[in-house]
C-alpha cells in the first residue's frame, strides 16, 4: 500500500546506529552496560559522537525522560543504569534526584505517580539540549520528594517562588487563567485545581476494563480536558501517555498505534508515498507499522526516533553552553543523502553561508535556501554539479 522511498532507507541505517549507541553510551543490560563515552563510540558517525542526543531508539531512555527514572526507582538496583551509578558514571543531578527519591514506591500510589508525570510534561520535561545533562532543567521534581501526597505536592507548587517551567526544546501547553488571584501562573493553577483530578481520574480509568491503547488513554485525557473546558494538550498528554507505557506497561497494549508531532510528520512524510488513494493519517499509519515490522520497535518508541531522525538530517546541533566548542563546520553526520535543509556540508561548499559558527541558532528548514532564493530541487541539483 506504500511506496518506500530512498529516506526509508536511510531511515533504517540511522535507527540502527541509534541502536548502537544506546546500548554502547546509554544504557544496556549486559556489559559495558552504556558506559562508552561517545566520542569512543566508533560508530562512523561523528554527528552522533559529539552530540548525546542521537543515542536512543526507545523514549524512556531519552533526555526529557531521565529524570523519572531517578524518582520512580530511586537509588537502587532496579535503576536501569544502575550499572552506572555504582560505577560513578553519572552526573550529579542524578546523583541528587534519586537518592532523595528512594523508596518512593512504598509512598506513593498510581494516581501520585500519574501526577508526577502530568507536572513533568506539562511543564516542558525538564529538558534543554544545549546543556549536560540535557533532562534536569528547571523542574520541581527535585523538590517533590519532600510531598508524600498529591496534596502535599501541590503546596509544593502553590509556594514555590523560582521558575520551574521550560520551553527549551519543548513548549508547554496553553494553561487556563487563573480564576484565583492566589494563583500568578496559569501553569500553578492548572496543577494545582486540576492536574489532582485528571490523576485520579486516569487512574480509575487505567484501573478498569483491562489494558488500553495508547490511543485510548490519550483520548480519554484530551476529553477530560474538554470537558473541564480545557483546550486539548495533545503534544504533553500523549508524552503522559507513553510515561504509563514505559512505567506502568501493565495497563499498555505497548504495541498499540501512537500520536505523531509534527516533527514526526515531517519525518515520516519523507519515507513513504501512498500507491493509491488514502488519507494523509491512514497513510501515516500504514509507514509506523511497516516501521514497527522493520525494526521491532514499538510504534510510540520509533514516533520519537523519527523526531530525531529530522534533527540528523539536519545536522542539528543546539549552539553554545555544552556544544559551544564544536566547530559546526567540520561536524556532521554520515548520511549519503542530498538533504537540502538544516545545516549541510553542502551549503558550505556552495557558498550558500559563510560560517555556521557564526550563527547564533540552528537554521531550522530551509531557511538557508530562502535566504539564497532557492528551492529544494535547485539546491540538489547545485549539489550534483559539485
Amino acid at each position: 500500500m506504500i511506496e518506500k522511498t530512498e529516506y526509508y532507507e536511510e531511515f533504517l541505517r540511522y535507527y540502527a546506529l541509534a541502536k548502537e549507541q544506546q546500548e554502547k553510551c546509554n544504557v544496556s543490560l549486559t556489559a559495558p552496560y552504556g558506559m562508552i563515552d561517545h566520542v569512543d563510540s566508533d560508530i562512523g558517525d561523528d554527528l552522533m559522537h559529539n552530540v548525546e542526543l542521537y543515542d536512543v531508539v526507545e523514549r524512556a531512555y531519552a533526555g526529557f525522560s531521565q529524570i523519572v527514572h531517578d524518582c520512580f526507582y530511586g537509588w537502587s538496583e532496579k535503576h536501569p543504569y544502575w550499572q552506572k551509578m555504582k560505577a560513578g558514571k553519572v552526573f550529579d543531578q542524578r546523583v541528587d534526584v534519586a537518592k532523595n527519591w528512594t523508596d518512593k514506591q512504598d509512598v506513593f500510589g498510581l494516581p501520585e505517580w500519574l501526577y508526577v508525570f502530568i507536572l513533568h510534561r506539562v511543564c516542558g520535561s525538564a529538558i534543554n539540549y544545549a546543556l549536560k545533562p540535557s533532562g534536569y532543567h528547571n523542574t520541581l521534581l527535585f523538590k517533590l520528594y519532600r510531598a508524600d501526597t498529591i496534596e502535599k505536592m501541590t503546596d509544593i507548587v502553590r509556594h514555590e517562588k523560582n521558575s520551574f517551567y521550560t520551553s527549551v526544546g519543548y513548549q508547554f501547553p496553553a494553561f487556563p487563567k487563573p480564576e484565583n488571584t492566589s494563583y500568578k501562573r496559569g501553569g500553578d493553577y492548572y496543577l494545582c485545581e486540576y492536574a489532582p483530578r485528571l490523576a485520579r481520574d486516569l487512574a480509575d480509568f487505567l484501573l478498569k476494563g483491562g489494558k488500553k491503547d495508547l490511543r485510548e488513554i490519550g483520548g480519554y485525557m484530551l476529553n477530560w480536558n474538554v470537558q473541564k473546558g480545557l483546550r486539548q494538550y495533545h503534544f504533553q498528554y500523549a508524552a503522559i501517555a507513553a510515561d504509563v507505557a514505559d512505567w506502568f506497561p501493565e495497563f499498555v497494549n505497548r504495541e498499540s498505534l501512537f500520536y505523531y508531532g509534527s516533527n514526526a510528520i515531517q519525518s515520516i512524510s519523507y519515507l513513504g508515498k501512498a500507491k493509491g488513494k488514502m488519507k494523509s493519517e491512514q497513510l501515516v499509519d500504514e509507514i509506523m507499522m511497516q516501521l514497527y515490522a522493520d525494526t521491532g520497535g514499538y510504534p510510540y518508541n520509533v514516533e520519537d526516533v523519527c523526531c530525531d531522525f529530522v534533527r540528523y538530517l539536519e545536522n542539528y546541533v543546539k549552539p553554545g553552553d555544552a556544544y559551544g566548542h564544536l566547530d559546526l563546520d567540520e561536524i556532521w553526520n554520515s548520511s549519503k543523502l542530498v538533504h537540502p535543509f538544516g545545516r549541510q556540508r553542502a551549503m558550505l561548499e556552495l557558498g550558500l553561508v559563510k560560517s555556521f559558527n557564526e550563527l547564533s541558532f540552528h537554521p531550522t528548514g530551509d531557511k538557508i535556501l530562502k535566504e539564497n532564493g532557492l528551492t529544494a530541487e535547485q539546491y540538489k541539483k547545485l549539489v550534483e554539479s559539485l
